[in-house]
């Protein structure tokens, strides 16, 4: 399967509405709390800074804030200030805003000094960066010397039973939103291309885990 790109975010408030209530119920909700219990289970210090890049609509930073409260911080970082109106939405919905910041801005140009965080996550958004080297240099930068990365993201699919699985999974999608699905996987990196990025890019000690479906970039976890 070819790698066809796909774009960086959702800009229009009401995409992100539209996209927000799928994901609300969506079987990836698993994954965000699996994702958010494993930054929590961290050795991080108390009043430990954690980044969660592409937040969207906060799933994965609401979690963590929930696990961590008052000893962590969590930022969440994206593009679109329509996700981050409804990320804000979310975690006010939790009572969880006082945890965490929302932050606009672009990931291959952190707005954040140098050494900052402890820990940074993502979930589903790697692949709609358009240049991924550029914002794992960027993650470098922003942690921490002996810092944690969480970073997972969907696979491109090579095998056919793999498709066949994906395509089971599909069916539980919404009509309307089954053609974001399948455009995220073809989007996606195989393990040996998310390997070559890594390799050039300043981030160390990273290792990958794999299962049918997703891949995950670990650092110190």
């Amino acid at each position: 399967m070819e790698r066809i790109p796909e774009s960086e975010a959702i800009a229009e408030p009401l995409q992100a509405e539209q996209f927000n209530e799928h994901m609300k119920k969506s079987l990836v909700q698993h994954e965000y709390r699996h994702l958010a219990k494993r930054a929590a289970r961290l050795d991080l210090p108390q009043g430990a800074g954690v980044l969660d890049v592409g937040t969207g609509p906060g799933y994965i930073a609401i979690e963590t804030a929930h696990l961590l409260r008052s000893r962590a911080h969590i930022t969440g970082l994206d593009l679109s200030a329509a996700m981050l109106t409804i990320a804000d939405s979310n975690a006010q919905e939790r009572g969880l805003s006082e945890f965490i910041t929302w932050k606009e801005g672009d990931a291959k140009q952190m707005p954040f000094n140098d050494d900052t965080f402890d820990a940074v996550t993502s979930s589903g958004s790697l692949h709609h960066w358009d240049d991924p080297k550029r914002v794992f240099n960027e993650i470098a930068r922003v942690l921490k010397p002996g810092g944690a990365v969480l970073i997972r993201d969907s696979r491109r699919l090579q095998k056919r039973s793999a498709r066949l699985f994906a395509g089971m999974i599909g069916l539980s999608i919404p009509k309307t939103f089954r053609i974001h699905y399948w455009n995220s996987i073809k989007a996606s990196y195989t393990p040996e291309e998310l390997s070559d990025i890594l390799q050039s890019s300043t981030l160390k000690n990273w290792h990958i885990e794999q299962d049918v479906m997703d891949l995950m970039v670990v650092v110190g976890a």
